[in-house]
């Protein structure tokens, strides 16, 4: 039993007769008779009555009938499944972000999903490193990254925007009360949380640098090993930090906010990396693209 024996059967309860399916499917009515033959044989079944008018279906014929037609329909749903996939309209996207990209990152996938509803999304959250593990291996598509973050050759990029770095604080820790900016010089003697010497970013050297040249040592209290710590240590009180501002709308309902450091401007860049890699789904491109509209002010 074969598909041209299933639609050539079906055709023919359709019509009612082997002359009408003939001419509905384009083929001369011997190879059809043939077909249905070689299909009632291997079933050990009569699956048409043979009348003057034409042919009628017997109980075994009108079953199978009925099994091709949800056959045929499973293949329809198949066909329509694979096309949405290519198209990028269903599937699964896979994404990793880094903890300062969260609030980037979820903006950009809640207009992603209302494009693209049917689409499953799997989020990571991670290092940089193990997210870059992950993409190489194939279990994630797309990384929410920083551009000073290590990454390997062969991956593609978009910079989503700058992303200004900024003292980070609660009410009593704010060394400047009341004013919009806050001056180099009045982070003399502050409590300080910042990431570690080592961090990837470089976000505490820069800080550090720009306090030395206008006089003074930092006070550094807490060195924290990742942002998530650094936030932490800062809506606990421990002192102020200094993060990308897109971090203080990820909390909302926090009494934790920022403001620039008057003296010294200071940026990071959010980016979009993914492999480079010409076959990848339609959800993969279509997020791709969709970023670099946001990007451009589509």
């Amino acid at each position: 039993m074969n598909f041209k024996q299933l639609e050539y059967f079906a055709a023919v309860a359709k019509a009612g007769s082997i002359s009408g399916a003939s001419r509905e499917l384009h083929v001369a009515q011997p190879p059809v008779s043939r077909q249905l033959a070689l299909l009632e044989d291997e079933l050990g079944a009569t699956l048409f009555l043979r009348t003057n008018k034409g042919v009628e279906l017997t109980e075994a014929g009108r079953c199978l009938y009925q099994q091709c037609q949800k056959m045929f329909q499973n293949l329809r749903t198949m066909a329509d499944a694979v096309r949405d996939v290519d198209a990028g309209l269903r599937g699964q996207l896979k994404l990793g972000a880094i903890y300062s990209d969260v609030q980037i990152a979820t903006d950009l996938l809640k207009e992603y999903h209302r494009q693209f509803p049917q689409v499953e999304l799997y989020v990571r959250l991670g290092s940089p490193r193990d997210l870059l593990d992950d993409l190489n291996r194939g279990e994630l598509h797309v990384l929410f990254l920083r551009s000073q973050s290590e990454r390997s050759l062969g991956l593609k990029e978009l910079v989503l925007g700058e992303d200004p770095l900024e003292l980070v604080m609660r009410p009593e820790t704010d060394p400047a009360p009341g004013r919009d900016a806050v001056p180099i010089q009045a982070l003399r003697g502050v409590p300080m949380c910042l990431l570690r010497g080592d961090d990837l970013w470089g976000y505490s050297r820069d800080l550090l640098e720009e306090c030395r040249r206008a006089g003074f040592t930092p006070n550094v209290v807490c060195h924290c090993y990742d942002t998530p710590m650094e936030m932490q240590m800062v809506q606990a009180g421990f002192g102020v930090g200094f993060l990308p501002r897109s971090i203080v709308s990820a909390h909302r309902g926090s009494p934790v906010y920022s403001k620039p450091v008057l003296e010294f401007s200071a940026k990071s860049y959010p980016i979009l990396v993914w492999q480079n890699d010409p076959y990848q789904t339609g959800c993969v491109r279509r997020f791709i693209g969709l970023a670099g509209e946001q990007r451009n002010g589509g």
